[in-house]
């Protein structure tokens, strides 16, 4: 049987929640083994003269929420794997429709995030989305970031349709948590918005200037990240959970199209601690963060929560995690440092980009940290996320996301975009002046730089994020993020 120590978790987790004010916003880390609570640690306080945290408090959960859905689906029996969307919702364009069940569910399906397909469309993560027009409108996406099964990447936008396809066979989510949550005598819940009432959640917090501001979202919740609950009801959750079949179904990484092993199931993700596979998952959300992980032939669930944004859950519960299992200092990832020259790279063609930054890696406006792995190759410890890389010969080379890559640095150059002229996508309209695009519209108007990348690509920034710019031709042009690759503009 594993080595556990509790006690010595217990006192990791006190050391890393009390490195944050004990005045602001905190977190809570709870162990359970069997049903019996064997680790509580709490630190911090719900907001500005809220009470202090505890293992009662609620959050939002965010992605956790993930393979309570595939459980709930599997459960449900109505929508096999290897059911094509299509099958199941008809009304899908002809790239999502091709796309299986599973693979929507271990993010194999290349479908295309809506929070960031709307933010391509210059809506901002305030801005009130409708659960209806919201799937009219991912119905109608004909293109998909990846081939299906082709590599794996993260994207909410399968739960979401997934939610629909089961909703409209007489299973709806928010009654199956609900059913749950009375059987076992927890407040886990659902909600179909940020404000819809939820008893006891405690405010999500995000840096400002001075101090905190209230995380919000105002694009309506999915299967994806509707889920609150406080550590308790997420760990017993878990507990019953980890007895019944269907975790071991949900926790199974599903290969590649090609039969490549991945580290990602179905919601569940298997992360490496030490010597052991670890099965868990994280989530983030404005101002909050979650994280648990598990290991059901013994019946241990760690659980982290947080209310503040830079709360890094996933990473605590590894940390406390490691100090359970004994793993010893020497065996724990060691931070990439100053792994190569810093700066922008770029693929010779496409829309791959990338930022080399200490002990981590922009791509394409998504960060990862990056850790010293063998054979001088750095790597990333997220199975959604797979990375390993190395500079040689001047260039980034290696794999993401399970596909092989080559980046070259960004070289300085004069290339112009000759784009001018009003562009239009879904209703969307940008402008652009030779290297000054203006984005939005009335007050909420801004005006940004078009930064070369060389061969037809440039980077802007907008909504408080770096978008790619692709020109196809004289008349047609793509914006891409990591998680929506293909939102097209045409010339007006």
């Amino acid at each position: 049987m594993a080595e556990r120590d509790w006690a010595a978790a217990e006192n990791t987790a006190l050391e890393r929640l009390g490195a944050w004010p004990a005045d602001g916003p905190g977190g809570v880390v709870l162990g359970i083994e069997n049903g019996s609570v064997r680790l509580v640690a709490a630190a911090g306080h719900a907001g500005v003269g809220g009470a202090p945290l505890g293992t009662d408090s609620v959050f939002r959960w965010a992605s956790v929420t993930k393979h309570v859905f595939a459980a709930c689906l599997l459960e449900s029996g109505v929508l096999p794997l290897d059911m094509t969307l299509g099958e199941a919702l008809p009304e899908l364009a002809a790239a999502p429709a091709s796309v299986t069940v599973a693979q929507a569910l271990a993010m194999q399906g290349g479908l295309p995030d809506p929070r960031e397909s709307l933010t391509l469309l210059g809506f901002g993560s305030h801005t009130r989305t409708e659960a209806a027009p919201l799937h009219h409108w991912m119905a109608g996406f004909d293109w998909l970031n990846a081939r299906p099964g082709h590599e794996v990447a993260y994207s909410n936008g399968g739960y979401r349709l997934l939610e629909t396809a089961l909703a409209r066979r007489g299973f709806v989510f928010s009654d199956m948590v609900a059913d749950h949550a009375q059987r076992l005598g927890i407040g886990m819940r659902a909600s179909e918005y940020w404000t819809d009432p939820a008893p006891g959640l405690v405010p999500g917090h995000e840096p400002a200037s001075p101090g905190w501001s209230e995380g919000f979202q105002g694009m309506h919740l999915s299967a994806a990240g509707s889920l609150s609950g406080s550590a308790r009801d997420l760990a017993v959750w878990l507990s019953d959970l980890m007895a019944r079949d269907v975790f071991a179904q949900i926790a199974r990484p599903l290969p590649l199209g090609s039969g490549e092993a991945t580290g990602y199931g179905l919601g569940i993700a298997l992360t490496q601690i030490g010597a052991e596979r670890v099965p868990g998952h994280g989530g983030a959300q404005a101002g909050y963060r979650a994280g648990f992980l598990c290991a059901p032939e013994e019946g241990i669930a760690l659980v982290a929560l947080s209310n503040r944004d830079d709360g890094d859950a996933t990473g605590l519960a590894a940390r406390v995690w490691a100090r359970l299992r004994g793993v010893p200092q020497a065996q724990m990832p060691k931070p990439a440092g100053d792994w190569a020259p810093s700066g922008l790279y770029v693929a010779e063609e496409g829309d791959l980009w990338a930022e080399v930054k200490k002990n981590a890696i922009v791509v394409r406006d998504a960060e990862e940290a990056l850790f010293a792995g063998d054979d001088g190759q750095f790597v990333s410890a997220a199975p959604h996320a797979r990375m390993r890389l190395a500079y040689t010969d001047g260039a980034l080379s290696g794999d993401l996301f399970h596909q092989p890559v080559r980046l070259l640095p960004v070289r300085v150059c004069d290339e112009e975009p000759e784009l001018d002229g009003r562009w239009m996508s879904d209703g969307a309209i940008v402008t652009i002046r030779g290297r000054t695009l203006h984005w939005g519209v009335g007050p909420l108007q801004t005006e940004t730089t078009l930064k070369p990348l060389g061969n037809g690509r440039w980077l802007f920034n907008a909504m408080g994020r770096r978008i790619c710019l692709q020109r196809l031709s004289p008349d047609r042009f793509i914006l891409s993020l990591a998680r929506a690759r293909g939102v097209e503009y045409c010339r007006l």
